[in-house]
């Protein structure tokens, strides 16, 4: 369009200049004509006519500059018309695509003379409903004028602004929204205008709120942190100045045997409460590093129960408290799980109960089976109570975070990290279980742990019954529910089942049957009844059956105080509480098999070490002194290798049965522990697939267990090493 009106005015000024041309050739002509005609010289008549000439060229010029200025100001009242539509088309797009509504008002009158389109769609209101008096956007969504009142307009700086954030209903769709408020005073051709911008800042707000709240949880875990630090230093230091303490009274007291043994009983403890200590830190680390696996496999809920006994047990006796294990319900024996982690939860929970429960006081442990949620599978609710100190509200709400301790004068005195929660709270969620707790202070607590179990289809051992003629037993409790309870897990097994709620009644039972020819082949006791107790019952019975009845006690306590006089009366055997059809077979077995022969068994020995050689894989020398020290203190033999290669290669050139067992250390040089054992598994050696290799190593994680059974080992003991683990870990090997 520019260029076509360029063109234009050159066409003009060209025409001009023809016109002139031809004038000035016109006015030459007529020049010399009137000189021919009159008297008037030609010169004269030039000069007239050149007057003339340059009056009609300034003329002309003035038209030209006419002509251009007018087509200067077209141009430009056409120019600023297309910016102007250029600026109202782009205002209009961004009003509706942005969140910010723009309002034009009087500050005298609060009447809009300029609203943007998109106000119904940010707040909820049609322009027509403020028009006459935008403070009617206070009054719908706020139920207040203060933001635009006359007092606020004033506060206002010609050309200033002032600005706010407050939370308001959307008009349309009740949503609580939070916006951003302007007031710019301006004025314009002489007037003073208003200028109101409000703009949805939800997103912003949100964001602000999220990093607030981020900000607040990063102070939280650093002062947790720092706390954590402060605990840990004075817990680590505790067990360490015992340790340094003790060894160096070792030194001073050598020749005195009853303060050397006092001092080794004291540096074990202290050493076993550091590296728990430790165990707790390291594990809490793993989890939040995201890697903590499951190891999924079948396992025994009647082992598993009775090794968590056999270790909180001995706990709550050194304090005297009563530990009591219940299961309500009929439980699946065999089930798919992690063992090693259900064992960890149980164990973390029964042992802060112990640890913070008073001498005298008590601990129930009791499983219950809940519905069942699908086919082939189980939840199983496990509920750990006492009558402990408890805790208080305040610290219930962040028991499950890292590194929180409830700060009172009984919890100072006991030691510990404040990861046992959070690490419990952990590893139940990654089973896809629950946890919950309840408690309050001087009253005890309640934890409740809810998971889910898929159950194996298992065959029971129903030939055991028949082989042994077993088809009448009697079940004594002074509970009619466990008796129930018994009666109906032994169901299938083609036994049947009769039970008395009181020594007396079971000893008449006893007689009647025996006067009818139908004696009972197999009689199961409860320790502690109101009338007469287990023990007096069946010294009774004894006297009425003989010998040949195998009675057999069942109880949720430390039968060690009564064992020499239940043995005296009669016993044959003990089995713990909670009933299971597995537990209940091999205590029959045992009894059945009591006196069959009066050879010493080879396990039975002083030490299951005595006699065995072992192959040793560790590379640290200190370890393997103290190692192989140990070994020859229960009466063992063993070579030593000193890395994965050394193993493998010792043992290809030995003989078959030269070697008893292999302990073999993971971390090495030259070759480490899994590869030397693959290694060995798959070397062609008479023993290669038979010889137990036990995994000695610091790691101690349940991967690392894990990793050592995939890589052909048969068991795992973690550093540092526990005589009575490792003994109780050699004993399933042993002449295998």
């Amino acid at each position: 369009m520019k260029k076509e009106r360029h063109k234009s005015v050159l066409i003009i000024i060209l025409c001009a200049a023809v016109i002139l041309l031809a004038g000035v050739v016109y006015s030459v002509c007529t020049c010399q004509r009137i000189s021919a005609e009159s008297e008037v010289p030609l010169r004269q008549v030039y000069v007239l006519t050149a007057v003339i000439g340059v009056c009609a060229v300034l003329v002309l010029a003035a038209l030209i500059l006419i002509v251009c200025i007018v087509h200067s100001n077209k141009e430009s009242a056409s120019q600023n018309e297309t910016d102007l539509r250029y600026r109202e088309t782009l205002f209009s797009l961004l009003a509706q695509n942005t969140d910010y509504i723009f309002i034009l008002f009087s500050p005298e009158s609060f009447e809009a003379e300029y609203i943007t389109p998109n106000i119904e769609r940010v707040i909820g209101l049609k322009p027509e409903m403020i028009r006459k008096d935008i403070r009617k956007i206070a009054c719908v969504l706020l139920n207040d004028i203060s933001v635009l009142s006359d007092e606020i307009l004033l506060h206002i700086p010609q050309g200033g602004c002032w600005q706010g954030e407050r939370e308001m209903l959307h008009y349309k769709t009740g949503e609580r929204r939070w916006y951003q408020e302007m007031l710019y005073r301006i004025t314009v051709e002489g007037t003073e205008k208003c200028i109101m911008i409000l703009s949805d800042c939800m997103e912003e707000h949100q964001l602000k709120e999220t990093l607030e709240n981020a900000l607040s949880a990063a102070e939280a875990a650093n002062r947790a942190k720092s706390n954590f630090l402060s605990n840990m230093s004075h817990d680590i230091r505790t067990p360490m100045n015992a340790i340094v303490g003790f060894t160096m009274l070792l030194g001073k007291d050598a020749d005195q045997p009853e303060k050397v043994r006092e001092y080794t009983r004291k540096i074990t403890a202290s050493s076993q409460h550091l590296l728990s200590l430790i165990n707790d830190v390291l594990d809490m680390s793993k989890i939040e590093s995201g890697k903590t696996t499951l190891s999924i496999a079948e396992f025994s809920m009647p082992e598993l129960l009775e090794n968590i006994s056999n270790i909180i047990l001995p706990q709550a006796r050194a304090k005297e408290q009563k530990f009591e294990m219940h299961v309500t319900d009929q439980i699946p024996e065999i089930l798919l799980g992690d063992a090693l982690r259900v064992n960890q939860i149980l164990i973390n929970l029964l042992s802060n109960s112990v640890k913070y429960t008073q001498e005298g006081g008590w601990i129930q442990f009791d499983i219950r089976r809940l519905s069942q949620l699908a086919s082939g599978s189980v939840r199983i609710r496990f509920e750990v109570s006492d009558n402990g100190i408890g805790m208080s509200e305040s610290f219930l709400e962040k028991i499950f975070d890292p590194f929180a301790r409830e700060v009172n004068s009984t919890v100072n005195q006991v030691q510990g990290t404040g990861l046992g929660m959070p690490i419990t709270k952990s590893i139940v969620e990654l089973m896809g279980g629950t946890i919950q707790v309840r408690s309050r202070q001087g009253e005890g607590s309640v934890f409740t742990v809810e998971m889910e179990f898929a159950v194996p289809e298992q065959d029971r051992d129903k030939e055991f019954w028949t082989r042994n003629a077993i088809s009448r037993a009697l079940v004594v409790d002074d509970e009619e529910d466990i008796c129930q309870m018994i009666q109906t897990i032994m169901e299938d097994t083609g036994v049947d089942v009769e039970y008395a709620t009181s020594g007396y009644t079971a000893i008449e039972m006893v007689r009647k049957a025996r006067e009818e020819e139908k004696d009972y082949h197999v009689i199961l006791l409860d320790w502690k009844m109101p009338d007469l107790n287990g023990v007096e019952t069946a010294r009774r019975i004894r006297a009425c059956v003989g010998q040949e009845v195998p009675i057999l006690i069942l109880t949720s306590y430390d039968w060690s105080e009564i064992e020499e006089e239940a043995r005296e009366a009669g016993i044959n055997a003990f089995m713990p509480k909670p009933f299971f059809v597995s537990t209940f077979v091999r205590a029959v077995r045992g009894a059945l098999e009591q006196g069959k022969s009066d050879e010493p068994k080879k396990d039975d020995r002083k030490d299951i070490l005595d006699g065995l050689h072992f192959l040793v894989a560790e590379d640290n020398e200190l370890n393997a002194e103290i190692l192989c020290e140990l070994l020859n203190m229960g009466g063992a033999d063993w070579e030593l290798a000193s890395n994965g290669q050394e193993a493998v290669d010792l043992f290809g050139s030995s003989e078959d049965g030269h070697f008893d067992m292999i302990l073999m250390d993971v971390q090495m040089p030259v070759m480490n522990g899994y590869d030397a054992t693959r290694l060995i598994r798959g070397s062609g050696h008479p023993q290669a697939e038979t010889i137990p290799i036990i995994a000695m190593t610091a790691n101690a994680f349940a991967e690392d267990v894990k990793n050592a059974i995939e890589a052909g080992m048969n068991d795992h003991v973690a550093k540092p090493v526990d005589m009575d683990v490792l003994r109780s870990t050699l004993k399933k090997y042993r002449n295998r």
